[in-house]
């Protein structure tokens, strides 16, 4: 896959800027989930746990709405507000030093629905979440280095290093801007050499230390699936859960279905580019559907 060459933005051209401001009040964000995608960060919001959605499922079953990488395609009005261009805009203006850096009123309008946030591309944005929200608590998903760079190729690189799916993004504008925010997000972890495992390793280290390091102490739960739910709802004041913690889904289900809704908006775009405009809007709906219940 070819380094994304970012596009020069304007502050009037942001996605950003076009989202349209809401009477309501935002949510108060009570709690971020800093630990790197595939480390139970699904686990923390309805208990289905591939170390990535654990900490999304927990914390939804303890009351918490929950911004994990689901929400982006998962939630009508966050595709209507582009949420996936937002992501990947804010990542090239960081990586990048192209157009505006992101900082808390761009967050607070992203995440302004939700009290609670887990995985990527928010971790990537760790130091302002926490700038911008200091009053959260704060939780830390550990997971074996090793295991996590296995789960990190079965997916995120399965996906990207997928010829198939290179292909559908080449016709599709949101699986392109998937893939590259797939992309940016390694980039960053990695230091720019997303292939390489030393440096995903090295970036993975570097994190969890600079966690620990900037976050105080009796503000940071460590926390991994084993653990369950006694020391998680201590550290957030909730009763414990009458149901048993989950642990589900694998590393390759993800990427499996990740491929095969790229086939399907890739058919979608033949059929309503090439045969029959209108019946693309079905495909395309079943597409954004698998695209939602993806775990990553």
């Amino acid at each position: 896959m070819s380094v994304i060459e970012p596009t020069a933005l304007s502050a009037s051209a942001r996605w950003i800027d076009k989202i349209p401001a809401e009477d309501t009040a935002p949510q108060e964000m009570k709690v971020l989930c800093l630990g790197l995608s595939r480390t139970a960060t699904m686990c923390l919001v309805g208990l289905l746990c591939s170390v990535s959605l654990a900490m999304w499922a927990a914390l939804k079953i303890l009351g918490y709405n929950t911004y994990h990488f689901k929400e982006i395609g998962g939630c009508p009005q966050n595709v209507s507000e582009r949420h996936l261009w937002c992501w990947r805009e804010a990542l090239i203006a960081k990586l990048y030093n192209s157009g505006k850096r992101y900082d808390a009123a761009e967050f607070r309008t992203l995440l302004r629905r939700y009290n609670a946030v887990t995985d990527a591309p928010c971790v990537n944005f760790s130091n302002e979440l926490l700038a911008t929200y200091p009053e959260a608590k704060v939780i830390l998903t550990n997971r074996d280095p090793e295991k996590w760079l296995d789960s990190i190729f079965r997916t995120y690189h399965r996906v990207l290093e997928n010829k198939g799916f290179r292909v559908a993004a080449v016709f599709d504008p949101a699986l392109n801007a998937l893939s590259e925010l797939f992309y940016l997000v390694l980039h960053d972890w990695s230091g720019g050499d997303w292939r390489s495992r030393d440096k995903l390793r090295e970036g993975y280290t570097k994190h969890y230390a600079h966690i620990r390091e900037i976050v105080p102490n009796d503000n940071l739960l460590e926390w991994e699936p084993k653990d369950g739910w006694e020391p998680l709802c201590k550290f957030l004041g909730r009763p414990v859960p009458n149901q048993p913690f989950p642990y589900a889904n694998k590393g390759n289900d993800v990427s499996d279905r990740l491929l095969l809704g790229g086939k399907i908006r890739l058919v979608k775009w033949v059929i309503g580019k090439i045969f029959w405009p209108a019946a693309g809007v079905a495909v395309g709906i079943g597409a954004w559907w698998l695209y939602a219940h993806v775990d990553l």
